[in-house]
């Protein structure tokens, strides 16, 4: 019995031996990566997940998923030279649900700001519509103001006649008209900027198009994620794209 311990513990230590021995024997090489997107993030060999842009790994064969926020994952592989130092160029294309969510996204900015355009631009026409309403009424006024000070100043009966009975009367009229339409102008100025403000309001309240990343998820296979609390296990499927 004796006998058949030792001979496993010697087996054990001989496996152990042998290992480590591989271990010491076999170098390492370092990948650096130049992708042409920000906030990169790769897993290596289904394992362990980085963010660096360079990495040393042991020499050999490695699988490599990349991702970036808004792009495919591609799975790639590379071998690693002991001693050595190689720059992997992946480009990262924009995934079909990221474009989807861009075109959604523009429809609805354009769908918003011409709703928000209509009314602006009625209420600027308001706007203008009233300084010009102001600048006839106040020229009706004056009009009136000058004959009413002719009147008062003139000594000719012809000239009296003439101002009490056709001209005051007739610049009466175009100041009644004129006041008519600077009201006018300036109701339709406050209801229109009324309404620009409640649809302003309104289409605040819109719900933009949100964007789910789909590749996020299957970037996030089953890897240790460290943390300031010593790491997290994020389970996902990474799914290989022929290259």
């Amino acid at each position: 019995m004796a006998r058949t311990l030792f001979i496993s513990k010697g087996l054990v230590f001989a496996a152990f031996m042998g290992s480590a021995g591989m271990l010491v024997g076999q170098g390492t090489g370092t990948i650096r990566l130049l992708v042409d997107a920000p906030g990169v993030a790769f897993v290596v060999d289904g394992k362990h997940r980085m963010e660096q842009r360079e990495v040393t790994l042991l020499e050999g064969l490695h699988q490599l998923s990349i991702w970036a926020p808004e792009r495919v994952v591609v799975d790639t592989n590379v071998f690693v030279i002991a001693g050595r130092t190689a720059d992997l160029k992946v480009e990262l294309p924009y995934s079909e649900a990221f474009l989807d969510f861009k075109r959604e996204y523009g429809s609805f900015s354009n769908r918003r700001a011409w709703t928000r355009a209509v009314p602006a631009a009625v209420t600027g026409a308001g706007v203008v519509w009233s300084i010009a309403s102001f600048v006839k009424y106040n020229r009706a006024h004056q009009r009136l103001e000058d004959d009413r000070t002719d009147y008062e100043n003139s000594v000719e009966p012809a000239g009296i006649a003439a101002l009490k009975e056709v001209t005051i009367p007739d610049h009466q009229d175009e100041l009644r008209k004129a006041r008519t339409g600077l009201i006018i102008a300036s109701g339709f100025t406050l209801v229109s900027a009324g309404v620009t403000w409640y649809i302003r309001g309104r289409t605040a309240r819109w719900e933009a198009p949100h964007f789910d990343d789909p590749e996020k998820v299957r970037f996030d296979g089953l890897s240790w994620m460290p943390g300031p609390n010593g790491g997290s296990w994020a389970a996902g499927l990474t799914i290989p794209l022929s290259r």
